[in-house]
């Protein structure tokens, strides 16, 4: 049975039969019962934190499925030779599992909440916590291996930001996405090993519309709408693979993968269609670190143009084309889109969402944030050691010495995984796992990070997005890549945590989305109706939503 501390409370969730939790609060000398979805059921202890709650006693995979996602084994065959290499041998023995080899490392941190004063810096208000990120760059033990982005630091101007609500859920908001985003951006549609051979194509749907997407040579790709030039009947109904060519089943007219017509039925009762619309309409496409990308404006700016040279340069040494996609899942959630992607653009969440995390670390109140043109950079340079919120500010050096401890723990793991490749990066490199954004709705992490998140609204529906995330496992250059793993779509009400291979992000998944949800639905009746957006902590937020009404041509707030 699960059973935890509070972070900062000290209260004892201890998990009950038929998804009860009882809270016993020593110090106050009061306890009380719960239902796990934060429903009290009686005791002299009312109230109780309805995500510790969900941590303690709600849905949950195997415990020995439980593991922190970014150390799962990409194939069984990695099992003991990545967890023996994580291990700190100091602190594990042979009986131990690595959930557990994890749970040794550091004592539970808890301690009550004081608020954080903050401090004045030359970059403007920040976190009592903050330490400069010039003083983690001056100490890397290998600063010859430091890349000259990750030395870069661009604070987003301005102060909190006002959004209407109406935004969020109203169909003409949703409209003009349709046409002023998603018909005129890079969107990340699938991995090139997704189609790993010539002629296997997939269907990529954004809000109503659809495109196809195709491999038509070792590195090229191209995509079309999914539409016949005759009277468009959708072309495609399902992915496919090793197409030679594509027929619409309407009449027959058909074309080469490379878009050209190839059959076009009784062409004498169509004289010059052929020529001057025969073709299947070309779509931008692109690919970079893996990624197929399209931009159905063929007017738009090239894709290096439009992520911007500090994207390119930051994930250069990352090198996620090599990286192995082990996981791919998706939901749909009852939110806006961008109520669900903006979940994941700051860490100011955390304290309250994911108290579990603070047992074992900080808040992340000191955690950075970059804003370089389309894309926002969260997280780069973050030790974590420190907990403002809770009165736990350590010194630079000490955590200096944290850092370190993670660089070689890292290391360790990594070594396991990609042998003496691991031996050309920096500590702060190691250490790396920026989550990051790049306008409006892909989210590849940075540094030895897993995950990619995709947001995207269901159809035509304001009111529910699609949520999907992969992970991208290191791989060895010499060794070939097993099949891309497939996208696998949770049913509405299941669980995260019901798709074990998540580890431990499906219970944070779980925690995020039951805040969206119940933001969705409190946007609405909100008063006054618009939400305020924090002046650094919610900085890439603001960010997106200054694009986001410039692109669809809206006052400042509206």
């Amino acid at each position: 049975m699960r059973c935890e501390p509070h972070p900062i409370t000290g209260a004892v969730y201890q998990e009950m039969e038929d998804g009860l939790v009882n809270v016993e609060d020593k110090e106050r000398g009061k306890s009380g019962i719960f239902k796990w979805d934060g429903s009290y059921v009686e005791g002299d202890l009312t109230q109780a934190d309805v995500h510790f709650l969900r941590f303690i006693g709600g849905p949950v995979m195997r415990a020995e499925k439980d593991l922190f996602w970014s150390f799962m084994p990409p194939t069984e065959e990695f099992v003991n030779a990545a967890v023996g290499a994580a291990s700190t041998r100091d602190t594990m023995n042979s009986s131990d599992s690595e959930a557990d080899a994890a749970k040794k490392q550091r004592p539970k941190m808890i301690a009550p909440y004081k608020p954080d004063p903050g401090m004045d810096t030359e970059d403007g208000k920040r976190s009592s916590a903050h330490i400069p990120q010039e003083f983690f760059v001056n100490n890397d033990r290998k600063p010859e291996a430091v890349p000259e982005v990750y030395k870069k630091k661009s604070p987003y101007p301005g102060g909190p930001k006002r959004v209407n609500v109406a935004r969020f859920h109203e169909r003409r908001y949703h409209d003009l996405e349709v046409e002023h985003i998603w018909k005129k951006t890079w969107q990340m549609v699938c991995r090139e090993d997704d189609l790993p051979e010539v002629g296997d194509n997939m269907l990529y749907q954004i809000a109503d519309l659809e495109y196809i997407v195709v491999r038509t040579g070792e590195s090229e790709f191209h995509a079309y709408p999914n539409a016949c030039p005759h009277r468009g009947r959708r072309i495609c109904e399902h992915d496919g693979k090793k197409a030679t060519h594509f027929r619409c089943p309407f009449h027959g007219w058909s074309w080469g993968i490379d878009g050209k017509m190839k059959d076009l039925t009784c062409e004498w009762d169509f004289p010059g269609v052929r020529q001057a619309e025969g073709d299947l309409t070309k779509v931008q496409t692109a690919t970079w670190a893996g990624f197929v990308f399209i931009n159905p404006d063929p007017d738009g700016e090239s894709f290096e143009d439009y992520a911007g040279d500090e994207m390119i340069a930051h994930y250069e040494r990352s090198r996620l084309q090599e990286r192995y996609k082990m996981l791919h899942v998706g939901k749909v959630v009852k939110c806006n889109w961008k109520l669900i992607q903006e979940a994941f653009l700051e860490a100011y969440h955390s304290i309250a969402t994911h108290p579990q995390l603070l047992l074992s670390g900080g808040d992340l109140a000191e955690a950075r944030y970059d804003v370089f043109g389309n894309w926002g950079r969260l997280g780069h340079i973050n030790a974590s050691a420190s907990s403002p919120q809770r009165g736990i500010v350590l010194p630079k050096e000490a955590t200096l010495d944290a850092f370190r401890m993670m660089a070689d723990f890292n290391k360790g793991y990594l070594k396991g995984l990609i042998g003496d490749e691991v031996e050309e990066y920096s500590d702060i490199e190691l250490v790396e796992q920026t989550f990051n954004n790049l306008f409006p709705n892909f989210s590849p992490w940075g540094g030895w990070a897993r995950i990619v998140y995709r947001f995207r609204p269901n159809g035509n529906n304001p009111d529910e997005a699609i949520f999907d995330t992969m992970l991208l496992a290191p791989w060895p250059k010499d060794k070939p890549k097993p099949p891309a793993a497939k996208l696998h779509m949770l049913e509405p009400d299941q669980h995260w945590v019901d798709y074990e291979d998540l580890g431990t992000l499906g219970r944070i998944f779980d925690q995020d989305t039951a805040n969206v949800t119940q933001v969705h639905k409190g946007l609405k009746t909100k008063n006054p109706p618009h939400v305020v957006y924090g002046a650094y902590q919610e900085s890439i937020i603001r960010a997106f939503h200054d694009r986001y009404e410039k692109r669809l041509g809206l006052e400042e707030g509206e």
